[in-house]
């Protein structure tokens, strides 16, 4: 699967800098060596408040074997704070303008800017799988898991 930059790996694109909830800088790079699911949120997305909970379990259970969830949130800082803090996010949120979202979402393989959206990148940085909508606990159990062994 060749993403727009005819790429599928994660190191080979341009990066992208975001600021976190907290105003701190982050580039995916920062997360380099670890398993990344990449989650595109917003704070008015029914779907997405069902998956967080499942997503703040599994950065939990297998964060120590190298799994890290990073959110997008497509949507305005305090709004995205507010759902960070009642869902016990403990996973980095990174701000998205929602102006800006169309073109980093395409570049991430989501030409219909569908949310959520998830992208599970490997150690290497190779694009293993993309879930558009909810992700479930068999696609995770599936795509996933296996990179964490």
């Amino acid at each position: 699967m060749a993403l727009p930059e005819r790429t599928n790996n994660a190191w080979e694109m341009n990066p992208f800098y975001l600021k976190d909830l907290q105003g701190k800088v982050h580039s995916l790079e920062d997360w380099k060596g670890k398993v990344i699911m990449m989650n595109f949120w917003a704070s008015w997305c029914g779907p997405c408040q069902y998956e967080i909970p499942e997503f703040v379990h599994y950065q939990q259970q297998y964060g120590d074997r190298g799994l890290q969830l990073i959110g997008i949130g497509v949507d305005e800082k305090r709004k995205l704070a507010n759902v960070a803090r009642s869902l016990g996010m403990n996973y980095p949120t990174l701000v998205l303008e929602p102006s800006a979202a169309g073109n980093l979402m395409r570049k991430w393989g989501n030409d219909a800017g569908v949310i959520p959206h998830t992208v599970v990148i490997a150690r290497d940085g190779r694009i293993k799988y993309i879930h558009r909508g909810q992700m479930d606990e068999e696609a995770f159990n599936t795509y996933v898991l296996p990179l964490l062994k």
